[in-house]
């Protein structure tokens, strides 16, 4: 039987549907939290087909963040929880039944993201430990590292809204 690194390896993201901007999201320190919460964080078990479960704290607000989100991007997971952290948030998140696409990495995602978004603006919201390369000057996109103790809840997402806008419109004037 192929190991699930093999799997993951054959593994090919799902095109999104719409033409809007990607959010890629990081799980760990984004949306729940391991450690410490320096916010408010509900405790919740989170377990993906019964196949385990974790205690985890979300944070308050989290689920309105990611609703905030979902009404302006096309979401992509880019996590070490692969194609479980859809099926084990959508719960606690209000997730749609249809998985959202995720890109099977757990290092080094800056490539991957910026090849599966292509010409398309995008954000990168992870927590600080997920790339052991730096990242370059000009990335490619919006990139924004959260404090692992708050997650989505620490962030301003008006800002984030207003830097990939400012984003996709600077790379529009560049290709044109």
């Amino acid at each position: 039987m192929p190991s699930s690194v093999a799997l993951l390896a054959k593994y090919t993201p799902a095109a999104v549907a719409s033409d809007a901007p990607l959010a890629v999201l990081g799980v760990d320190g984004v949306v729940v939290l391991e450690g410490e919460a320096r916010v408010p964080a509900r405790l919740v078990r989170l377990s993906a087909r019964g196949k385990w479960t974790r205690d985890l704290r979300v944070p308050e607000g989290t689920r309105e963040a990611v609703a905030h989100l979902a009404s302006r991007y096309s979401i992509v997971w880019a996590s070490e929880w692969g194609p479980n952290a859809h099926v084990a948030l959508a719960g606690v998140l209000g997730l749609p039944a249809t998985p959202w696409p995720y890109l099977p990495v757990q290092f080094d995602k800056l490539a991957a993201i910026r090849q599966y978004a292509g010409d398309r603006p995008w954000v990168w919201i992870d927590d600080p430990v997920v790339d052991l390369a730096p990242l370059p000057d000009d990335p490619g996109g919006v990139v924004v590292r959260v404090d692992p103790e708050r997650g989505l809840a620490g962030l301003d997402l008006a800002a984030i809204d207003q830097a990939v806008s400012a984003h996709g419109a600077s790379t529009t004037r560049k290709s044109s």
